[in-house]
């Protein structure tokens, strides 16, 4: 058995009902973060379910190979959610670009990668397969700098406004993305590699158990907790900033 997998269904199970209570404590301006994180939870849940059963299982495997884009999604939800809260004139019309941008980079990469790998991992794949794969894992990779761009973009003092209600909490979201952006680094890089060169020593699901643990679970993992951490830590932040909700409303 892939010992990865009921660590998996154990962090996982624990972690989904936190996130639940966050996205109700953030409610609609946190719907994007946290409810991505949610799907990431309940992906690894399914996958860890299905990896006890039988390891082997393509399902599961594949969910452990792609089921990071519900996290790169949720990180890049952190971001819009921070910067709403940093400073209340924000760009809208750029962060809803910046949202369609990433969403359709993360959707051609997903598609890419299920269907490539699904047919390898079935055993009739042929080189195109293979390099719609590779090319999949990049552009997911992509998604992760896009992220990493416009976090540190949001971290320029023309993005914030310190006088704001929310300025303290959206600070807090801000830096608990940049950490979950580390985490989530290591393993979209991981995964990237792992695919182009085909090594079996790097295999999520051939590699030894030390490259299992620290290069696909704990990133993952971490990442997932650096969120909910911020998350919990801003659990009052509609009440925070009233003021900033009351002005949106009536500019709408």
């Amino acid at each position: 058995m892939n010992g990865i997998f009921p660590a998996e269904l154990a962090v996982y199970l624990i972690l989904a009902p936190i996130t639940l209570y966050v996205l109700w404590t953030h409610r609609w301006i946190g719907w994007l973060p946290w409810n991505n994180l949610v799907i990431f939870c309940v992906l690894r849940i399914v996958g860890g379910a299905l990896g006890i059963k039988d390891s082997t299982s393509i399902a599961a495997n594949i969910i452990s190979g792609i089921g990071i884009s519900p996290l790169l999604l949720a990180i890049d939800g952190l971001l819009h959610e921070s910067r709403y809260y940093r400073n209340p004139e924000h760009n809208v019309l750029l962060g809803r670009l910046v949202i369609i941008i990433i969403s359709g980079v993360m959707g051609a990469g997903l598609g890419l990668s299920i269907s490539a790998s699904l047919k390898i991992y079935q055993g009739h794949g042929q080189e195109k397969d293979m390099n719609h794969w590779k090319t999949g894992t990049a552009l997911i990779v992509v998604v992760w700098v896009m992220e990493v761009l416009y976090a540190l973009f949001s971290l320029l003092p023309t993005e914030r406004r310190k006088a704001a209600p929310g300025y303290r909490d959206g600070t807090t979201l801000l830096y608990g993305a940049l950490v979950a952006l580390v985490f989530g680094g290591v393993r979209v890089i991981y995964n990237l590699i792992s695919v182009c060169t085909q090594d079996k020593r790097l295999s999520s699901v051939y590699g030894t158990m030390a490259v299992r643990v620290v290069l696909v679970f704990l990133p993952e993992a971490l990442a997932a907790i650096s969120m909910i951490v911020a998350g919990l830590w801003t659990r009052k932040i509609r009440e925070n900033s009233k003021p900033v909700e009351a002005k949106d409303t009536e500019s709408v």
